[in-house]
Parts: structure tokens; sequence; C-alpha cells
């Protein structure tokens, strides 16, 4: 009798925990959303953006050349306020938002310049978040009439387009930005290529590592609103967790049952869209911005920097020569080449391979994590930002050479450079294209890639 009545008193105390679990889960994920039902008052004044708990950012552009475009009108609406404004040489205006919440912004389309064409969307509804400052609205402008963009296109030569030193300026511009962008993208490619070099294993779920760590920035610093450098270690640390979870709770168990590789890639594609949709069930599919100044802080010429820009640089040039350390000069780092090398001939001299291969699964998901959030300050934060960019990592992986991390950070630089520098001629939307016709370019000369081995093909 007391057996039978226990049982049931168990699970009730198992659900309770599960329930609260997923309400403390739930409430957590919804306070940004909760910011945005401030009651509305009386009609909202202006408040000036260097002291405002809130700011919105728009920036106008010509698709053509991503240039700014000045002395634009722009109308804000919402929360009681209603408000114009001026674009500045630059083509921006920063807005001081007194209440969080959803504001409409309009372009008057009468004061674009005669032949700019017109904006990608107008109006545009931004959701400007508690504590969230120069949360960006921008617009692109196109031209109706085609042979007017390509007029405009930057040419060396000047003529009806831009003048020689115009076109460099921008050229150059997209230099650094790509070398940048490249660091970044090295960070989640060397974990890739390190787990693929003593695993085999071609992880199609990498992409939400990236996006997890970029996620946990948010919430800890966006939501709760910590200082931003403690809610990077805790994203580098709970990144790291991550990567220990999933060896330990998927991929030791199925390397142990003897599956097969293509199996296990399926499994990954599975893990990566349910990871993907667990994202937007926690978070919603809204784009997030993480708590971050557009101001410039290193000014290069024409080359104009914000502080995370130059922070994302310097710490990934500092981590990557310390990937290079550990492979070179420590004990891990000398097993872990001898298991991508030849893992039964390392298993035979004595090394821990599984050991060896869980250290890399965490130090993997650490650095993915870490590059999604200085990704999430470079450009944006979505559900899906690994994913967007789960293709270029790839291809960063296999130019440089599958199972490397050298050539994973040489690949990385090579496509991050590569597709900024393609948008001088290209559209922004085939910048990626570009990327992988580079890819396979030098592949069908090097099938290898620039730093990888014969053995490794297939």
């Amino acid at each position: 009798m007391t057996l039978a009545g226990t049982v049931p008193r168990r699970k009730t105390r198992w659900l309770v925990v599960i329930f609260a679990a997923l309400a403390a889960a739930l409430t957590l994920s919804a306070s940004p959303a909760l910011a945005e039902t401030a009651p509305e008052g009386a009609p909202t004044a202006v408040v000036d953006p260097s002291s405002a708990p809130q700011s919105l950012q728009v920036w106008i552009r010509l698709d053509s050349d991503k240039t700014g475009v000045p002395n634009v009108g722009v109308e804000v609406s919402g929360k009681g306020f209603d408000e114009k404004f001026v674009t500045g040489p630059d083509g921006k205006v920063l807005i001081g938002i007194a209440k969080a919440g959803s504001y409409t912004v309009t372009i008057d389309e009468k004061t674009l310049p005669a032949g700019a064409g017109f904006p990608n969307q107008n109006p545009r509804k931004v959701d400007v978040f508690s504590q969230n400052t120069e949360v960006p609205a921008n617009f692109l402008v196109s031209p109706s009439n085609p042979a007017i963009g390509a007029s405009a296109s930057p040419t060396p030569g000047g003529g009806s387009g831009q003048t020689s030193t115009e076109f460099w300026n921008v050229f150059w511009s997209k230099v650094v930005t790509g070398l940048i962008f490249g660091l970044l993208l090295a960070l989640a490619a060397i974990g890739l290529s390190l787990i693929y070099g003593t695993t085999g294993l071609n992880n199609f779920a990498h992409g939400e590592l990236v996006t997890f760590g970029a996620l946990m920035a948010y919430t800890f610093s966006g939501v709760l609103h910590w200082p931003a450098w403690i809610a990077i270690i805790i994203a580098i640390v709970l990144g790291g967790a991550f990567g220990w979870v999933q060896d330990a709770g998927i991929w030791k168990p199925l390397r142990k049952r003897g599956l097969g590789l293509i199996p296990l890639m399926i499994v990954t594609i599975g893990l990566s869209l349910a990871l993907r949709y667990t994202f937007v069930f926690f978070w919603g599919a809204d784009r997030l911005t993480l708590p971050n100044s557009t101001k410039p802080f290193l000014v290069l010429g024409a080359v104009s920097l914000k502080f995370t820009d130059v922070a994302g640089a310097v710490v990934s040039i500092i981590l990557i020569l310390l990937v290079a350390f550990v492979l070179l000069r420590t004990k891990i780092g000398k097993a872990t080449r001898a298991v991508a090398d030849n893992r039964s001939l390392a298993a035979a001299s004595g090394i821990n391979v599984e050991r060896v291969i869980r250290t890399v699964w965490v130090g993997g998901a650490a650095l993915a994590a870490l590059s999604g959030v200085f990704v999430g300050y470079y450009q944006s934060l979505r559900w899906d930002t690994g994913a967007s960019i789960l293709l270029l990592i790839f291809a960063a992986v296999t130019l440089g050479g599958l199972g490397t991390a050298f050539g994973a950070l040489i690949g990385s630089l090579v496509i991050g450079v590569f597709i900024n520098v393609s948008t001088v001629w290209l559209p922004e939307n085939l910048k990626y294209v570009a990327a992988l016709i580079v890819m396979i370019l030098i592949l069908l000369f090097r099938p290898q890639g620039i730093l990888g081995r014969r053995d490794r093909i297939g």
C-alpha cells in the first residue's frame, strides 16, 4: 500500500519541478517583451539621446555603394511619441526614446535625392526594449530605374560614378571590416575543424553553438542588465558547458555504439533544427540587439570602427594565438594532434582518446559561443544567426583544409575579406554565393584545401 502510494507522489513532485523550471525560463525569456507593455500616457517629449534610457538610430543608405544619404526627413511615432528628424551627413540620426515599446519609422520620400530611388521598406516597425540604446532602424534606398543604379556604382575611373578616391575609400573599408569578420568567423571555424579532426564528424549543429553564445550574452547583458564583460564570460563558460553536455549526452554514447559518420551527420542536422526552434520558443523570432554603442571608436582614414569591432578583432587574435600555443606546446595539444592524425595509433600509445575528444568539444563550443557574441555585436542577433553563417564556416574549414586549425584561420580570413569586398561590385545578397565560387575554384586546383593533406579528402 505504501509503495503504491509513493509512486504518484514522486511523479507529482517531478511534474512540479519541471513546470517550475519551464515557468522560470519563460519568465526570463519574456522579460524583454514585458517592457513593451508600458502604459500609454501623455504625449512623450523629445529626450536627449546621450542621456536617454533607450535610443533609436535610423540609418539611410544607398543600396549601390552603402553610402549614407544626408538631409532626409524621418518621422518616428509610437507610445505617445510623434516627432520629425533629419539625417546627418553620414545618413544617420540618433533619437532618444523615453518609453520602451514598438515604434514606427517613416521616411519622407520627397526629401530623398533626385534619382536615388525608394527605400526597401517604408514605414518600418522597430521594437525598442528597455535600456537598449542605438537600436538600429536601417533603410536601403534602391533606384526605381536599374540604369541609375549602374551609374552610381563605384568605379576606379570616376566618370558618372564615384571618383577614384571614393572608390578606394570604400574598397579599403570593405577590406578592414572583412578582416574583422574573418577573425570572428575563425573562432567558430577553428572549433569545427578541431571537432572534425578528432572525430571525423561534420557537425551541422555547430551554428547553434554560435547562436547559443550570442543569446546567453543577450540574456545577461540585455535582459538582466549585467556588465557586458561579465555577460561575455558567462556566455563562454555556458557555451563550453553546452559542448560538454552534447558530447557526454549524445556523441559519446553514439560513438560507443559504433554509429557511422553518415548517420551521425544526420543526427547533427536534426539537433540543429531542434535547437533552432527551441531558441525561437524562448527568445522569439524578432531581431534582438545587444547593448552596444555605434559611435566611432577608431577612425583610420575612411575606415570607422566601433569599440566592439576593435575589441572583437583583438580578442580573436589573442585567442587564436592561444589556441596555436596550446596545440603546439602543451601536452593536451600534442595529444589532440596525435588523435587527429591517427586515432588508433594514439590510443595504442597510451593517449586517452575520449578525454581528448571531450576537451576539444568543450573548447570548440566555447570558441563558437564567443564568436556568436561578437557576430551579434558586428551585425545583429536572431534565433538563426549561427545557421545563417554556417555555410561560411564550412566554406572556411573546407578552403583552409579539413581538420587543420591553422587552415581554418586562413580560410576564414579569405572568406571574410572576399564576401565584403565583393559587395563593391555585387549586390549584398550575392556575397555568400561569391564566397562559395572562390572556394570551388580553389578546390578544383587543390582539393585538400590550402593547408590540408590529401589523405583527408573524402
